[in-house]
């Protein structure tokens, strides 16, 4: 998979996250009027790459605004974590279909090469040659799918939609365990957060954001490594020879035959 680059600052989203960008004008106590960033909106993952979110605008001038940074970097995380899963998801959709297919297709060429051949002999006729391409389509499917590695990705992707989901749930739960037990003192107005109640959740909101990171770039990097590895499989077995061709020139090695 291939993660786009992340855009930071206002005007960096695009689609339907330009509005995480965005701000909105609020009224002070004291009547003086400032921007405060908005509340990022989900929105929908385009096209094939994960692109991640702008980072929010952050700001501390004052109690309230403290509370507001904290839950718009905690919407940012979250809701990138989410953009995660759906990506995983609906990918696992396309390799699962294209998975089933392969494997059914094969399955099939695979019982007709087999069957054709025996329907053929026992009614008087000579049906070996449609066994043997019928065989071969079997065999083409199986190496579709191994060398493009459907099958293979639709299981990563359930892996990490799943891994990620987990730890999503697992940072919600402690946020509101840490909100239920700080009680009237979280929700006070006007009043600074203590700095381990701001610490403690700037941790949880850290460690989501690796967390996420860590699945992506551990995923990606199984990705490469199983590409590399089919693509050096394919080159080592080298051209296929032709009709009458001899699998090997007099006096060279295997490593340079057929060039």
């Amino acid at each position: 998979m291939t993660v786009a680059d992340e855009s930071v600052g206002a005007g960096g989203g695009t689609g339907e996250g330009s509005a995480a960008d965005t701000a909105v004008t609020a009224t002070a106590p004291s009547g003086v009027r400032r921007e405060r960033p908005a509340r990022i909106t989900p929105r929908r993952v385009q096209g094939r790459d994960l692109e991640l979110r702008s980072f929010p605008e952050v700001g501390s001038q004052d109690p309230d605004e403290q509370r507001e940074a904290l839950a718009a970097l905690r919407a940012w995380a979250e809701q990138s974590a989410e953009d995660a899963i759906a990506w995983y998801l609906r990918d696992k959709k396309r390799k699962r279909t294209g998975s089933r297919l392969l494997q059914g297709l094969a399955i099939a060429f695979a019982v007709a090469g087999t069957a054709v051949p025996l329907g053929t002999a026992a009614a008087g006729g000579s049906g070996q040659g449609w066994g043997y391409v019928l065989l071969a389509l079997a065999a083409g499917c199986k190496g579709f799918d191994h060398f493009f590695g459907l099958s293979s990705s639709w299981m990563r992707d359930i892996g990490v939609a799943h891994a990620l989901r987990a730890e999503l749930n697992k940072v919600r739960l402690e946020w509101a365990t840490d909100v239920l037990r700080a009680g009237r003192a979280s929700a006070r107005p006007g009043e600074w957060l203590q700095p381990s109640e701001v610490e403690r959740q700037l941790a949880l909101i850290a460690r989501l954001v690796d967390a996420v990171r860590t699945h992506i770039d551990s995923e990606t990097a199984d990705w490469q490594a199983e590409f590399r590895s089919r693509t050096r499989q394919l080159n080592e077995q080298g051209p296929l020879p032709g009709p009458g061709a001899p699998d090997r020139l007099p006096g060279t090695s295997a490593g340079v035959a057929g060039l």
